[in-house]
């Protein structure tokens, strides 16, 4: 038994009484062997140890599941759902294994495609209302480590804040390096605790992990244009630019365009060399074109690159949020007081270029150094 496993069932077996922790009976022989004749696959050893001390349990992380058959919390009746929202057989032997719900009401499930044996696949963030699937452990033993490290953190029982967030995000890094949520969830904090640099980082470390969260090298973009980061732009810029499928452009949250749109950004305005690997990266970016519209922004802004003309918009441009003021300090006031209230985003700092007009007077990037608390 691996250690966080067993620091799993030890931890609420010591913490059976707490109003947010309910066990089961263990599971029996019959119950386990159902399962796996249903699924038709074996469960991971270190699941059916668990399931064999409580078969499904309620606990400060959601609900793990049960391994007897029927309707309610069991992993039979999750596995149908997934199965159902997915249009696909529930039979299917590469179909996503659940075994929990997190308190949000996402399912957390195996991931039986990306490996052929039980005891290495993979734990994967199912949202039952999107269909997302993301890689949020290595292993299940990962996930046992994270849940008892929260659980023992002595600010475990106080209430959420940004600091709490950071802190779990950081956690769970260090347990999982190689897990690329756990370092884009590091990023999303500290953007908003006012410190760009480090979400920065954080958002390259999880960009780098395989595989990445679709959309952590379009938020490390957007930081490293306004914080006029070159090589972390073109280090992005050629990831983004290798051919993927338009589903996952739209996971990410941008266009084509756009990527491109933020490099001719960086060459007009830093002038980084060598040149031509940004350039190279633009390329690459315009043969992936999601739409006309994409594809004549992004010809636009490279004519204007190779010429030296003005930069035309993305598809779609960006719309402007606050708008010029005569007065530099007064609109610069404006626009922290928009960033601090949620209405103005990095987005807006990056793409729109309506905001150059300050940084004669005014560094853009300090607008990132606003703290916002949830």
């Amino acid at each position: 038994m691996h250690r966080g496993v067993r620091d799993y069932i030890r931890w609420l077996e010591d913490n059976r009484t707490r109003a947010d922790v309910t066990l089961q009976p263990p599971a029996t022989a019959r119950d386990l062997t159902g399962i796996e004749h249903e699924t038709g696959s074996p469960i991971p050893l270190d699941l059916r140890l668990v399931l064999g001390r409580f078969n499904g349990a309620v606990t400060p992380a959601g609900v793990l599941l049960t391994a007897a058959p029927g309707p309610g919390s069991t992993i039979e009746a999750a596995l149908k759902e997934v199965a159902a929202q997915r249009n696909c057989s529930w039979l299917d032997p590469d179909i996503l294994l659940p075994f929990a719900r997190t308190e949000h009401g996402a399912i957390l499930a195996f991931d039986r495609s990306a490996a052929p044996i039980a005891d290495t696949w993979p734990i994967v963030d199912y949202d039952p209302e999107s269909g997302e699937v993301r890689i949020v452990h290595r292993t299940f033993d990962g996930w046992c480590r994270t849940c008892v490290g929260e659980w023992n953190h002595p600010d475990f029982d106080q209430p959420f804040t940004l600091d709490r967030y950071i802190a779990a995000g950081r956690r769970h890094a260090e347990a999982e390096p190689d897990v690329s949520i756990a370092h884009v969830t590091v990023g999303h904090g500290l953007r908003r605790a006012g410190e760009p640099e480090d979400a920065l980082a954080s958002y390259l470390r999880g960009a780098r992990c395989v595989p990445a969260v679709p959309w952590a090298d379009w938020e490390a973009l957007k930081l490293a244009t306004t914080l006029h980061d070159s090589r972390a732009v073109l280090e992005t810029a050629s990831r983004l630019a290798k051919r993927t499928p338009e589903k996952t452009w739209e996971m990410r949250g941008t266009s084509p365009s756009r990527v491109v749109y933020l490099v001719a950004r960086t060459l007009r305005s830093e002038s980084p060399e060598p040149r031509t690997q940004y350039l190279r990266a633009m390329d690459h970016l315009a043969t992936q074109a999601l739409d006309d519209d994409d594809r004549a922004a992004m010809r636009g802004i490279i004519e204007a690159i190779e010429n030296d003309t003005p930069i035309p918009p993305p598809s779609p441009p960006k719309t402007n949020v606050v708008p010029p003021h005569p007065d530099p300090e007064v609109w610069w006031q404006a626009m922290r007081a928009a960033y601090s209230a949620g209405q103005l985003r990095d987005d807006d700092l990056a793409l729109d270029p309506t905001y150059d007009a300050l940084t004669g007077t005014h560094v853009l990037g300090d607008i990132l150094r606003i703290r916002r608390d949830f």
